[in-house]
């Protein structure tokens, strides 16, 4: 039990132990018993947001450990929908250091969301909701974007944009996961789909149909990674789904998960 909203959690190197992005912290989380006094619960804030960067209605949303075992988190405000209400992303470097990294300003992306790898670890994929766009970059030896407005080098990565998709944020791209074969599954809010795109070149090649309205999010499980997960937002307002809220299991024929082995690294 936290005192803090929980965005997201990621494994780590000690398999007892994870990272969970709270409001404004990241928290090093034991989640089951130990050895003698080894309880479940927090076992302390590795780092916190500072204050200048602003605290009120924001929270971190999305967040993954990279394939070189850093950790990167956005951090979205709750009005993203009202212009100048925009999000950042940061990065945690491997070792438990006490500071944040600012990846992205505000000024370079609005809410940051759904993020994954390429199987080689070099590029990471990444949803702007508030954007409506995925775009790819290329990955530094943390494996984690660095923006071009970014102070702290004179480095220009090398990215792109995949997909832009704009409909007045009816249909936003949210959660996100990658196949076997390379091509992005993304979860579209408020669509009743799951849509899987080219990673190449941001083309729908297939949509999955839900009986909810409201998918937020998706990966790949089964012994062989061969179900796709979608979880879903509970809906308001009359004719809502019937399952709404709920987690859903999906067989796709042909297609398969990508092994993610991302843990941050203790």
């Amino acid at each position: 039990k936290l005192d803090e909203p929980v965005g997201a959690v990621a494994l780590t190197t000690d398999k007892d132990l994870l990272l969970a992005a709270t409001r404004r912290h990241v928290l090093l989380v034991r989640f089951w018993q130990g050895g003698e006094n080894e309880e479940p619960g927090v076992i302390r804030a590795i780092a916190e947001v500072p204050e200048s960067h602003g605290i009120d209605n924001m929270r971190f949303n999305d967040a993954k450990a990279t394939p070189q075992g850093a950790f990167l988190a956005g951090r979205m405000h709750s009005a993203w929908r009202t212009p100048g209400h925009r999000g950042s992303v940061y990065s945690l470097a491997p070792g438990c250091p006490s500071e944040l990294n600012l990846v992205f300003k505000p000024e370079d992306i609005g809410l940051p969301n759904g993020m994954v790898w390429s199987k080689d670890g070099q590029t990471c994929y990444f949803v702007d909701s508030a954007e409506e766009t995925i775009t790819a970059y290329t990955a530094d030896n943390l494996g984690i974007p660095i923006s071009s407005s970014n102070t702290t080098t004179d480095t220009i990565p090398s990215f792109r944009e995949i997909s832009r998709r704009p409909t007045e944020h009816k249909h936003v791209p949210d959660g996100m996961t990658i196949d076997s074969n390379g091509n992005l599954w993304v979860a579209l809010g408020e669509s009743s789909s799951v849509v899987q795109l080219d990673s190449r070149t941001g083309v729908e090649l297939q949509r999955v149909l839900l009986p909810v309205k409201r998918p937020t999010s998706c990966g790949f499980g089964g012994s062989n990674l061969e179900w796709l997960y979608v979880t879903t937002r509970v809906e308001s307002g009359e004719g809502v789904s019937q399952h709404h809220g709920g987690l859903f299991r999906v067989k796709v024929d042909g297609v398969t998960g990508l092994a993610f082995e991302g843990k941050y690294q203790l």
